[in-house]
Formats: C-alpha cells, sequence, structure tokens
C-alpha cells in the first residue's frame, strides 16, 4: 500500500485530531506489477532470518526519523500505527524500541511478537490492535498468535472489532485517533 492511499484511508482520524500525522513510505525497493519500482518495509520470501533482518534495516531507519522528530518538534508522545503489513513491522519496532514509542496501533494486521526478545521492556507502551471482522487476510488465530504474548508480559492492550474487511475503515482512523489523543 502506497503512503498517500494510507493517508487517504486514515483522514478521518486525522480530521478528528489535533496530531501531528507522518506517512513515510517504506524504503526498501521492490517490483512491482509492470515492472514498476514501490516500496516495501521488510523483504519476505519465507526466510525468517532475511525478514528480521530487513525488519531491522527500517527499524533503524525509523528510529532515526522519530529521534529527528522529537528534535525538532519536541512532541509530548509518539505511537507508531501500521496497517497490515505495517502492523506488522510496526509491533517489532515499537516492542524492540520502546524507548521511542509511547503506543503502538496495529490495523488490520498482527503484532510480530515472535521476534521480541523481551516483551517485559515494553510494557509502557500501550497498544491497540483493530481487527475486520470480515478481514480474510488476517485471522483470528494470527490475531491471537500476536496479542496473547503481549497480554500474557504485562503490556496495556486493547483489541477493536469492526464491520470490515481488509482495510482501514473512517470508524477504525477515528478509534485509532480517539486511542493516540
Amino acid at each position: 500500500m502506497r503512503a498517500r492511499a494510507f493517508e487517504r484511508w486514515m483522514q478521518p482520524g486525522i480530521d478528528a485530531s489535533d496530531c501531528s500525522w507522518w506517512f513515510p513510505r517504506g524504503i526498501l525497493p521492490l517490483e512491482v506489477r509492470s515492472r514498476k519500482i514501490g516500496f516495501a518495509w521488510y523483504v519476505f520470501d519465507g526466510d525468517q532470518d532475511a525478514l528480521r533482518e530487513s525488519m531491522d534495516v527500517s527499524r533503524d531507519y525509523l528510529a532515526a526519523l522519530v529521534a529527528q522528530a522529537r528534535d525538532a518538534l519536541n512532541p509530548s508522545s509518539i505511537t507508531l500505527l501500521g496497517f497490515s503489513q505495517g502492523a506488522y513491522l510496526g509491533s517489532y519496532v515499537a516492542l524492540t524500541r520502546p524507548d521511542l514509542f509511547d503506543a503502538l496501533v496495529c490495523c488490520c494486521g498482527r503484532p510480530k511478537a515472535e521476534f521480541v526478545s523481551s516483551l517485559g521492556g515494553a510494557r509502557g507502551t500501550r497498544v491497540l490492535v483493530q481487527v475486520g471482522d470480515r478481514d480474510e487476510a488476517v485471522s483470528p488465530e494470527l490475531i491471537a498468535k500476536g496479542v496473547d504474548p503481549l497480554v500474557a508480559a504485562g503490556l496495556d492492550v486493547t483489541v477493536q472489532h469492526f464491520d470490515a474487511a481488509h482495510r482501514v475503515t473512517s470508524e477504525m482512523a477515528i478509534a485509532a485517533a480517539e486511542f493516540v489523543q
């Protein structure tokens, strides 16, 4: 998903909040249909080591971006929000760098808890997981696989269900904005 398209989906939440919202695009070039070059946050071909390595690269990039934002804007809090694969990566980033993020929102994607060696360090990070009940891409079992370890580690986790498929609805965007306020 392109950053601009995600921003359009999130517009109702942007309009309902007084937060500053940033929508960076993935940093890894990726060939998509018709030999067009797109961008991804990580490489996934089934190789878990390559996946973690590419997620580390993106985590370091986002950490540097957040450090610049903190220096320039001095925000009262920073929330990392991701959709689908962005939720997967966002959870890895926010839970392995809890020093940078106060909250995490996973829209139509599950937390990647199994890549985080110590969830206890992220106990101060609030987590919102938004689930589309008609989402065929992310099953309830996958959501549980990501959420259950966070709850067991004592993180403050909220799971919200929506009458939605695999996309961010206006209701989800507004609920995410309310969560980060």
